[in-house]
């Protein structure tokens, strides 16, 4: 059960990458996983984010990042039944912000 997870929240496996993609993913996860932890205020998650939000915020960033090297001016065609084009977005934390909102305290 605890390989299942933690091959669940590995972006290599989400985005389904295989070889020197497998790399690039692990390189885009930690980009991503910083640039989730500098918007919930660090690694010492102050506010108590709860881990699988974490880490789905983070697959989702990831993921997004992961694609733009694939992307010609921001968009991108992925294989598939029906292969259909579309945008990527400009920031790649959009996935990101309604998961960790709900656990971040804003100002009045």
């Amino acid at each position: 059960m605890a390989d299942d997870t933690a091959r669940a929240t590995a972006l290599d496996w989400y985005v389904e990458a295989k070889g020197e993609d497998a790399d690039y993913a692990k390189e885009t996860e930690a980009v991503a996983t910083q640039m989730v932890n500098d918007f919930i205020g660090g690694e010492a998650n102050p506010y108590g984010v709860p881990a699988p939000v974490l880490a789905r915020a983070v697959l989702e960033v990831g993921a997004d990042l992961y694609y733009r090297k694939a992307s010609r001016n921001g968009v991108v065609q992925l294989g598939g039944v029906d292969p259909q084009m579309f945008r990527l977005n400009r920031d790649p934390m959009v996935a990101a912000y309604p998961l960790l909102r709900p656990y971040l305290v804003m100002g009045l």
